[in-house]
């Protein structure tokens, strides 16, 4: 009988375990911020300056364009981009 309820504690913590491992994020869990490439591997045509197009595979950062482009012309700066991915 002993061991018949020590199995059953722990499938059943185990299961808990599990549960609580696949939970919905609550709102009291960190936002992940969005992957912020390299510049490098951002700017793929080497002008200086990353343009929307160039944003396209980080959805992130092309998410905040307007918010990092604080100088509005229509280009993100690295003095920019740095300073919105070392603040936010």
């Amino acid at each position: 009988m002993k061991l018949r309820t020590s199995l059953s504690l722990a499938a059943v913590l185990f299961a808990s375990t599990a549960l609580a491992q696949t939970a919905e994020p609550t709102k009291n869990d960190p936002v992940p911020r969005p992957k912020a490439p390299e510049w490098t591997d951002a700017d793929s045509n080497r002008d200086g300056y990353l343009e929307k197009d160039e944003l396209i595979p980080y959805p992130g950062v092309l998410k905040n364009f307007e918010k990092i482009d604080t100088d509005g012309d229509g280009r993100i700066s690295q003095d920019e981009y740095a300073a919105w991915r070392d603040h936010d």
